[in-house]
């Protein structure tokens, strides 16, 4: 059994995640010691780390929540939960193609400001310019 400092570094999660997880209802019902500390198991533990990649995933916390009811209700929702999992992962091949444009976006960007850095020009560009420059190419090494 691990306190919730303990559940927390061995999650990444701060124990106020952890207890707005249980608020929530995000969490099966956590055991505690006669001094109401929260003592949470290698199952518990488990089962945050599942809660904290659908977040990470950016589900919404209302679909985790019917996504956990669902599973508590066992084997008779499993194609219930197959479809949420197949839509969760459209979900996250339409965020991985937004995530790799933004990174070319940027390892652009940062080529363009580091040609400028090394050959500085001779006058202030306003944002307008600056802009023109980037779309245009220049200062690329494309």
């Amino acid at each position: 059994m691990y306190s919730a400092k303990e559940a927390a570094e061995m999650t990444g999660l701060s124990t106020a995640t952890l207890r707005y997880y249980e608020k929530e209802q995000l969490l099966p019902p956590i055991a505690r010691t006669k001094q109401k500390y929260r003592q949470y198991s290698d199952s518990d533990i488990e089962w945050i780390k599942m809660v904290q990649c659908l977040r990470m995933a950016n589900v919404p916390i209302q679909s985790v929540k019917k996504y956990i009811a669902l599973l508590s209700q066992g084997g008779k929702t499993m194609e219930q939960r197959y479809i949420m999992v197949q839509d969760y992962i459209t979900d996250i091949q339409e965020q991985m193609v937004h995530l790799k444009n933004a990174l070319a976006l940027a390892n652009r960007k940062a080529a363009f400001y580091e040609k400028f850095l090394k050959e500085p020009l001779s006058k202030d560009l306003t944002y307008l310019e600056e802009w023109e420059l980037f779309k245009n190419g220049e200062g690329n090494s494309e």
